[in-house]
């Protein structure tokens, strides 16, 4: 028909590799439905419900990268190798099915694990019970993250890994602390252009480092294999038993130290408004109870809960700049026009949100630049942001009201750029030189802080 366009499915390219998957390993069976999972800002993931012969139906993950991977981020076949290897020392992860490499598109496939990984909906579960009943499942659950860690820290694992695994990690180094400060160098190298406070905060962070360094003198532990993301939205949960099903998102791991794991799951970052300290709901004596019972070293129990009551300030502030870095990379590698740019770009704007708590350390106090719903933008800017609001306010109230899902998202997604554009419409112009760079560094955040917590 002329003038018509064809409706492209956003799933058309994930079906060969879903049916080469199923014939690899050696399953007779058709596909009953495919569908994008939401979330992955830095790999897609797919869901394919196959059914064979029998009627038994069988549910995949498919996973592949996005437009352009993170600087550091693992490939299909090195994420592939680590869960498995994952999988061999006893942790919980989606069981992996097979690997599919083209030039062009490679794929990684995984058994689909029951649950949520969603932190606020885990977190409301896990409250709606009398306290005491709360207080035994949430000390459950956070001494199974530990048993977790423990697996993957353990002794038997890096002796593993080092055998197996150095195509994609590279060879074992003799110190995991120094191996972690060099994958948080790597990866800060690679911003582009990093924001004047996120270099302070680097430094900073690298100083502390050198500090506990110093400290610790000639004292060293070889590095194990850390993940390097473990924190709740990537930790399937089942909400009907409160139990860790799957431990999942492994493109970051890598060699370093297991203090980067604790203070990760533990970060204020992380905790997705909840009020215990490991993941939001838990206490880290419980996770280290459960990390303890994983852990054949009596010795390195000891050394672990005497690393946590001394450094664990410094890996949460580790944990904070490592994610800024993240979310900066997240930013630069928007393109416009692209599907996810909306998404990337927003996730950069967070830069100054996830080092607030880091620099209030390191500095003592922050600047604030405050930006009022009522305050009014620039005269010369006053049409656009009246059409701005309302372009929000149609998005939100209107359009996102009739939609669900992903699209629902999106909606939203584009009322969140239209308030930070419109806090930036708001700021005031600043012609004063600063003195030093940590007088620029401060003023810059109070003004990134501001856009970013403006709600007009």
């Amino acid at each position: 028909m002329r003038g018509a366009r064809a409706v492209t499915d956003p799933t058309q390219d994930i079906r060969p590799i879903i049916e080469e998957a199923a014939e690899r390993v050696g399953l007779k069976a058709s596909i009953k439905e495919m569908r994008r999972l939401s979330g992955g800002a830095i790999n897609q993931n797919f869901l394919a419900e196959l059914t064979d012969g029998s009627d038994q139906t069988h549910r995949w993950v498919l996973r592949r990268g996005q437009s352009l991977p993170i600087p550091g981020s693992l490939n299909r076949a090195a994420e592939f190798a680590v869960v498995s290897h994952a999988e061999k020392m006893g942790v919980a992860v989606a069981k992996p099915i097979t690997l599919i490499e083209h030039e062009s598109n490679s794929a990684s496939v995984f058994q689909w694990c029951s649950g949520q990984t969603d932190g606020r909906a885990i977190l409301s579960w896990l409250s709606k019970s009398d306290q005491h009943a709360n207080a035994e499942k949430t000390k459950r659950l956070t001494q199974s993250l530990g048993v977790q860690l423990a697996r993957l820290h353990s002794t038997q694992s890096a002796e593993t890994a080092a055998k197996t695994l150095t195509t994609h990690l590279g060879p074992r180094p003799d110190d995991g602390f120094a191996a972690s400060i060099d994958l948080l160098k790597r990866s800060f190298s690679k911003v582009k252009a990093p924001k004047s406070y996120l270099i302070a905060a680097y430094e900073a962070c690298l100083n502390e480092a050198e500090t506990i360094q110093r400290a610790r003198g000639q004292t060293k532990a070889p590095a194990c294999i850390a993940h390097n993301d473990f924190r709740l939205g990537n930790l399937m949960i089942d909400p009907s038993t409160s139990q860790l099903t799957a431990v999942l998102d492994w493109e970051f791991t890598a060699w370093g130290d297991p203090m980067a794991d604790i203070g990760w799951v533990s970060a204020p970052c992380w905790r997705f408004g909840g009020s215990g300290p490991v993941a939001g709901f838990g206490a880290v004596d419980d996770l280290l109870t459960g990390y303890a019972s994983a852990c054949a070293d009596a010795q390195a129990i000891v050394q672990m809960k005497a690393r946590v009551a001394g450094e664990l300030g410094f890996w949460q502030r580790y944990a904070h700049l490592r994610w800024a870095v993240i979310a900066a990379q997240q930013g630069e590698r928007a393109i416009s026009g692209d599907v996810e740019a909306l998404e990337l770009l927003l996730t950069g704007a967070m830069v100054a949100s996830i080092l607030e708590p880091t620099l209030a350390h390191y500095w003592g106090s922050l600047p604030t630049i405050a930006l009022g719903e009522r305050d009014a933008p620039e005269p010369a800017h006053a049409a656009l942001d009246q059409l701005l609001a309302e372009a929000a306010h149609h998005l939100k109230s209107y359009l996102g009201a009739q939609l669900s899902g992903s699209q629902r998202y999106s909606a939203l997604m584009s009322a969140n750029a239209i308030r930070l554009a419109r806090g930036g419409l708001r700021l005031k112009k600043n012609a004063s030189v600063h003195s030093n760079a940590t007088d620029q560094a401060r003023h810059e955040l109070a003004a990134d802080l501001a856009v970013w917590s403006f709600r007009g």
